[in-house]
């Protein structure tokens, strides 16, 4: 028999999911179990909520939001009920005494709701809304029924006459409020219980107005407004760097030289904690860099760079490692911007992107192919470059972060995307376009 017990609502949450579990298992209260109640998850949700010590997997087919929290109550073993929504991560270690204080000697107490803290990227609506509406004062609610079941804690006792309304979508977390406190019961709002919670109270909706309170609203509470998860920030998620290698690399080529000065440059980052080197040469894995031999991977020379690095991936979990996103890098560019790598994941984990990459400012004046067979502009404009917007081109292979959930959808780019602008046309060149001239002087000098 164990204390509490947390139900986590899941439906494709293979973001979160990961760093929601993880910070729960590091509380320092450990007698609770955790129960998963799943909507028909399609993604890698439940492979990874199966590395940690889930009590119990419910599945569902159709969501009532209610209805999933009663079939998660009805099995669990807790006196005391936490609904935790799986894109929230608790924020201390200490999150889940602190709901539970709140119950000692105080047999009208029914539930308990903590605070909700946006993330840095959190949309500008969500995160004007959670500021107001989530508060640093503890408040003791005896009419006001206001409450929110992404971060809560109930009694079971007090569930069992009063469960969740099954057949409203939303708001069910209210409707057992108003039930409870017409009861004669009364509820808390506690923030040292808080949890960080990228959707939000509204998941967004629309008005531009919230950017402009919003940027007020960073101001004020720069901490608050602007910060990450623990787990979320860059030195502490697991970023792994994937270099493939076509062909042969022979020893003191340039290219071996070029490829030594990508390792290097990879080996300096902040941010990177494994190194993959996906070749015929075991030999090039040198020092902490891991090989994966390419002859395993079937047709890898006509896969796409999507598909091959779909297939690294799986070979890198079925190892038992579970990289949170990958850094693709091509060791062909001959000069690339110092600590390019560590600002791409800077960049990507603060700004919320799903992937991201290098871009080269370019004001130039092009022209292509419509399906007509027309030739066509992209940007018609003859206004001087001072007021026109540039056009960025892709340079994937300096270096090109994507999350594991896009990878895993057969893309290196998608989602959320971000781009590294960069104006020094040297680093926009490979091996392939310098032609004859002396390449060991141009490395050498970058």
């Amino acid at each position: 028999m164990v204390k509490i017990s947390i139900i986590i609502r899941t439906k494709n949450e293979e973001r979160w999911i990961g760093h929601c579990l993880s910070m729960i298992f590091k509380q320092d209260y450990s007698d609770f179990e955790v129960i998963v109640v799943d909507n028909a998850s399609t993604d890698h949700t439940l492979e990874i909520a199966k590395r940690y010590s889930i009590a119990k997997f419910i599945n569902i087919d159709k969501f009532f939001p209610g209805k999933a929290l009663n079939e998660g109550i009805k099995v669990s073993h807790g006196q005391y009920i936490v609904c935790l929504s799986s894109h929230c991560i608790p924020k201390e270690i200490n999150w889940l005494s602190s709901l539970l204080k709140n119950f000692e000697n105080d047999p009208k107490l029914a539930g308990v709701y903590g605070r909700q803290l946006p993330v840095s990227f959190t949309d500008p609506i969500d995160k004007r809304d959670l500021v107001i509406v989530f508060g640093q004062d503890r408040r003791l609610q005896i009419k006001d029924y206001f409450f929110h079941n992404a971060n809560s804690m109930i009694r079971k006792d007090v569930w069992n006459i009063y469960p969740f309304d099954e057949t409203v979508k939303n708001i069910e977390d209210r409707i057992w409020g108003k039930a409870v406190t017409s009861a004669g019961y009364h509820l808390i709002y506690d923030p040292e219980a808080s949890v960080y919670h990228y959707h939000g109270l509204h998941q967004g909706n629309q008005s531009d107005r919230a950017k402009g309170v919003v940027s007020i609203i960073e101001r004020v509470e720069t901490d608050v407004v602007n910060n990450l998860p623990e787990s979320l920030k860059p030195e502490n998620v697991n970023i792994a760097a994937v270099l493939p290698v076509s062909g042969k690399i022979k020893s003191n080529s340039v290219e071996s030289k070029l490829f030594e000065k990508t390792i290097n440059d990879l080996e300096n980052s902040k941010y990177i904690n494994n190194i993959y080197i996906v070749s015929t040469q075991k030999e090039l894995a040198k020092n902490n860099t891991i090989w994966i031999n390419r002859s395993n991977i079937s047709h890898s020379n006509k896969k796409s760079l999507d598909g091959l690095l779909m297939e690294v991936l799986k070979i890198i979990e079925n190892n038992s490692e579970h990289p949170e996103a990958l850094i693709y890098v091509n060791y062909e560019y001959i000069s690339r911007p110092s600590g390019l790598f560590d600002e791409l994941i800077f960049d990507s984990q603060y700004k919320g992107y799903d992937s991201a990459f290098v871009g080269f400012i370019d004001f130039g004046h092009y022209w292509y192919r419509s399906e007509d067979n027309q030739f066509k502009q992209t940007d018609p404009s003859l206004k001087a470059r001072t007021d026109r917007e540039p056009i960025f081109r892709a340079l994937y292979g300096l270096g090109c972060f994507s999350s594991t959930t896009l990878i895993r959808q057969g893309k290196m780019v998608g989602g959320e995307i971000g781009i590294l602008p960069i104006k020094e046309l040297k680093h926009t060149f490979r091996t392939r376009d310098i032609g004859d001239l002396k390449l060991d002087t141009i490395i050498n000098n970058n």
